[in-house]
C-alpha cells in the first residue's frame, strides 16, 4: 500500500502543467529561420522525357535497366554523372527513340 501512496504523490507532481523551455514577457521573438533548400542541396533532375522527376537513385536504376537491354557504358565508367543530358539520353534509349 506504501507503494501505491507513493506513486500517487508522484502522479500528483507531475499534473502535466510544467512549463518547458525558456518563455516569459522578457524572453523575446525567436523567429522561423529560413529552412528552404537551395539548388546546390537537392539531388533530383526533371526530365521532359517522360515528365517525372529522378533521384539518383531512380537514376541509377535506369542506368542498369539502359545496360540490361544493350547500352553502352557512358564515360567509360560503372555509374555515370548524374546530369539532365545522361539521364535523357538513357530514357531516349529505354523508350525506343533515336
Amino acid at each position: 500500500m506504501n507503494f501505491l501512496k507513493s506513486f500517487n504523490s508522484f502522479n500528483e507532481a507531475i499534473s502535466g502543467t510544467e512549463l518547458v523551455g525558456p518563455v516569459g514577457p522578457a524572453y523575446g521573438d525567436t523567429g522561423l529561420q529560413n529552412k528552404t533548400l537551395s539548388r546546390s542541396q537537392t539531388s533530383v533532375l526533371f526530365s521532359e522525357v517522360d515528365n517525372k522527376f529522378y533521384t539518383q537513385d531512380e537514376f541509377h536504376q535506369k542506368y542498369n535497366e539502359y545496360l540490361k537491354l544493350g547500352g553502352q557504358p557512358i564515360d567509360g565508367e560503372s555509374y555515370p554523372r548524374f546530369n539532365l543530358i545522361i539521364l535523357n539520353k538513357i530514357l531516349y534509349f529505354i523508350n525506343g527513340y533515336n
